[in-house]
């Protein structure tokens, strides 16, 4: 597997996004972008399982942009075996080999189901040495009762590179309330910014989830958000982002076209707001 790089962005681009990157200080908590790219109808696949190319080529360099400049990128465990991705980053950074610049792969699969090969594309990229090795994040509570078969499917995963992470409060049947775990866990773990891409379960879920600032106080744990809007309907049938709460969160609201896309980008107020 060796991946062509991807075409640089004109310096107007790396100037819309530049406010909206993760900061270089030093943070007591994980810094979050949530960033994908939907239809007109907000839909981001045509079905359930089904692999669905909405990004063009200069709005796909923009995400590889994106993945750059963070340590870790984060998808849910649906969308890994629907899409078998890569998750690593094909954009030339200077002075960075692909695996320095490649974020972190990490996948949310509470009962472990994904089946991690060495053929997986984001096994591949880290063997030809453009990407890292993915963490699997399994529920603590699963783990402690796993299975004899289970355990010989850990072990086989851990020898290839990847790493099986268990973290106490992820749950596999109400993620809203294991946000805030999966964010301690990544913090302790090295992990300063985190680029989450989907899918639709993983994106209206930490759109509509609070956890407690350093006062107790309820907050988002989304920092930045970035979408890209492709000039297409995906119909009814597709899959929706669609959070279950009204929400008017967003500030500081900009616009930039990417070839045939339209990009938003834009800020996550802390405090939850709903019409």
């Amino acid at each position: 597997m060796t991946s062509q790089p991807l075409d640089l962005l004109p310096d107007s681009s790396t100037s819309f996004l530049s406010p909206y990157l993760p900061p270089s200080r030093p943070s007591d908590r994980v810094f979050v972008t949530l960033t994908y790219a939907a239809s007109l109808d907000s839909r981001i696949a045509l079905g359930h399982g089904q692999r669905t190319q909405l990004s063009g080529s200069e709005s796909k360099c923009m995400t590889h942009y994106l993945r750059a400049h963070h340590d870790g990128i984060l998808v849910g465990v649906n969308t890994f075996l629907a899409d078998n991705p890569g998750l690593n980053c094909r954009y030339s950074i200077a002075g960075k080999s692909p695996v320095e610049a490649s974020p972190r792969p990490i996948i949310i699969d509470p009962t472990f189901r994904c089946k991690i090969e060495s053929r997986s594309k984001s096994m591949m990229a880290a063997a030809c040495m453009e990407g890292k090795e993915p963490w699997i994040l399994v529920s603590a509570e699963w783990r402690n009762s796993v299975s004899p078969s289970d355990l010989v499917h850990i072990q086989s995963t851990e020898r290839m590179g990847a790493r099986v992470i268990p973290v106490v409060g992820l749950q596999s049947d109400n993620r809203n309330e294991s946000w805030a775990a999966i964010l301690k866990s990544l913090k302790e773990l090295g992990i300063r910014s985190l680029m989450v891409e989907g899918g639709a379960r993983v994106i209206n879920d930490l759109l509509c989830t609070a956890v407690d600032d350093i006062n107790g106080t309820k907050v988002s744990p989304i920092d930045v958000v970035i979408i890209t809007i492709a000039p297409v309907y995906l119909g009814k049938n597709g899959v929706e982002v669609s959070p279950a709460t009204a929400l008017d969160n967003l500030y500081d609201i900009t616009w930039d076209q990417f070839g045939r896309d339209c990009v938003m980008a834009s800020f996550n107020k802390k405090l939850r707001a709903t019409f």
